[in-house]
């Protein structure tokens, strides 16, 4: 069919469906905002921090923290070593898993046509608009509904962008700093 256009459509569709649905899933470690994706976010900034400097960071109470870490501990995300210098000391790692763990707002949506050089984009954006116009026309989508449906997906997806790079600012720089003010005061 076509050179098998078609399933290679629907697999990109597929595909920029479970994307969408992975950002959406509400992942507890995709979002740095909260819980356990507020511990990913810090330990992806320091390796190996103890529970109480952890804890002091992220500004909640070392009990709920130990909570959250043995939920993370459970799913191989972290692990828990005794510092050599005090062995009463935890030091919280991630694990291979955990490292390997994205967080939503580190996704850079650019890096889908990456493969691509500059001439292959504009390509590829003119073979899509002949697509997307051919299929208005069979479907009689007429070209307000056609705008309406464009301004939608580009408020969407600038949402996004915008959502992602605020909580990314926002909570990462707020543990960079509380790093610098903890190491400044020690």
């Amino acid at each position: 069919m076509n050179n098998g256009l078609y399933e290679k459509v629907s697999q990109l569709r597929w595909l920029t469906r479970r994307m969408r649905e992975i950002e959406q899933s509400g992942n507890p470690l995709s979002d740095t905002s909260k819980g356990q994706g507020r511990i990913l976010a810090v330990l992806k900034l320091k390796d190996e921090i103890s529970t109480k400097e952890l804890s002091y960071v992220l500004g909640i109470r070392v009990s709920s923290l130990n909570e959250l870490l043995l939920k993370m501990e459970k799913t191989n995300y972290i692990t828990r070593i005794p510092a050599e210098d005090d062995k009463r000391v935890m030091l919280v790692k991630l694990t291979e898993v955990g490292r390997a763990v994205p967080l939503a707002e580190d996704f850079d949506y650019e890096q889908i046509f990456a493969c691509l050089n500059e001439q292959e984009k504009a390509n590829l954006a003119e073979y899509l608009d002949r697509v997307v116009d051919s299929l208005c026309e069979l479907l009689g989508v007429d070209e307000a509904e056609k705008a309406e449906k464009l301004q939608s997906i580009r408020e969407r997806l600038e949402d996004v962008t915008t959502r992602h790079r605020h909580r990314g600012c926002r909570h990462h720089n707020k543990e960079k700093r509380a790093f610098k003010h903890k190491n400044d005061s020690e």
